[in-house]
């Protein structure tokens, strides 16, 4: 008898899960119908002003603008952006939280952090990559070098004179001067500061030699000539300044990266949410006003696809994981 229940009530769930199934879809259909029904938060893991802060608020005015609900910016600073995205983590998987991750907190600090209290690559899905904020390497202007292949010459007979800056052990910055020196087989004295601005001074009282930098904080230098720029490191030269070359077009091919900023949602987010804000985002980017206004900072507007960004994130990770391993980098 009890076998005869057993069976019975396997069949009956059976039974019920087709229209369970049917029942859960149609209620995702409404919600996806309805949103948005309330405002929106975009959370930025770092603290305001800046390049960062500026681009997410450009973004979130104009996604506001589109969906008939306010997208409310909340930084959230502290530890590399690592507890602003912990907190994103922790929220709903409802469409109601975006996350304004970049480089260092999608792609690099999964490999430095041990202590994080979320999974990056489970817990967030890719909506679409905003724009890409070139980093540019920077010397002190009495190094007597004319460019980027005179300067790789120079270090290489010098190895002992070189200190370079970054703006904190484990950042983009860092990671891009350990870049540069694996592809030119060169040497240096690693000094990190507590941000870009103490280190761009002492890049120019002569204490260090190079260092990288966002781009958007060295270009009123660069013009005044304080500091003197061999290279951005993105794919295309930056409108801002023309003359500056690529690292790839200055004789370095295989260096590209930047410090990218990108949409992320928490996973688990309704697929049909999820596409609206893909929409949204990049309709935003591709606004001329708010295009202009990425470029006037220095920046490249991108506004990839979901797929796109999702591609473009495993291949930075793929890029920064052995790099933080062979450096053997951990910070709690």
């Amino acid at each position: 008898m009890t076998s005869l229940r057993r069976i019975a009530a396997r069949l009956a769930t059976g039974a019920l899960m087709p229209g369970l199934l049917a029942a859960a879809t149609f209620a995702q259909a409404q919600e996806a119908a309805r949103y948005p029904d309330r405002q929106l938060r975009m959370v930025v893991p770092f603290a305001a002003g800046g390049p960062t802060d500026i681009i997410a608020r450009l973004v979130a005015a104009k996604m506001g603008e589109s969906m008939g609900r306010a997208v409310v910016v909340e930084n959230r600073g502290g530890a590399g952006g690592t507890i602003g995205a912990a907190e994103a983590a922790r929220l709903p998987a409802d469409g109601y939280t975006l996350m304004f991750h970049n480089v260092s907190t999608a792609a690099i600090a999964p490999f430095v952090y041990r202590k994080l209290t979320y999974d990056t690559v489970r817990d967030f899905t890719p909506i679409s990559r905003l724009a890409d904020v070139p980093n540019v390497l920077i010397i002190n202007r009495d190094v007597p070098v004319k460019n980027l292949k005179e300067f790789i010459a120079f270090t290489r007979a010098n190895p002992n004179r070189i200190n370079y800056g970054s703006s904190g052990i484990g950042t983009v910055l860092h990671l891009s001067a350990e870049l540069f020196k694996q592809l030119t087989s060169t040497e240096g004295t690693h000094v990190a500061y507590k941000g870009s601005a103490p280190a761009t001074a002492e890049l120019m009282a002569g204490t260090l030699t190079f260092l990288f930098d966002n781009l958007p904080g060295q270009i009123e230098g660069i013009r005044a000539g304080t500091v003197r720029a061999l290279g951005v490191t993105t794919g295309t030269r930056v409108s801002v300044l023309p003359d500056v070359p690529t690292l790839a077009e200055a004789g370095l091919p295989a260096f590209r990266n930047a410090s990218w900023f990108a949409l992320f949602v928490r996973s688990g987010t309704p697929h049909e949410i999820s596409r609206r804000l893909e929409a949204e985002a990049i309709k935003a980017v591709q606004d001329p006003t708010v295009a202009q206004r990425i470029r006037d900072l220095g920046a490249i507007p991108i506004a990839s696809s979901a797929e796109d960004l999702g591609r473009f994130w495993r291949a930075e990770l793929d890029l920064w994981r052995p790099l933080v391993e062979r450096l053997n980098l951990s910070l709690d």
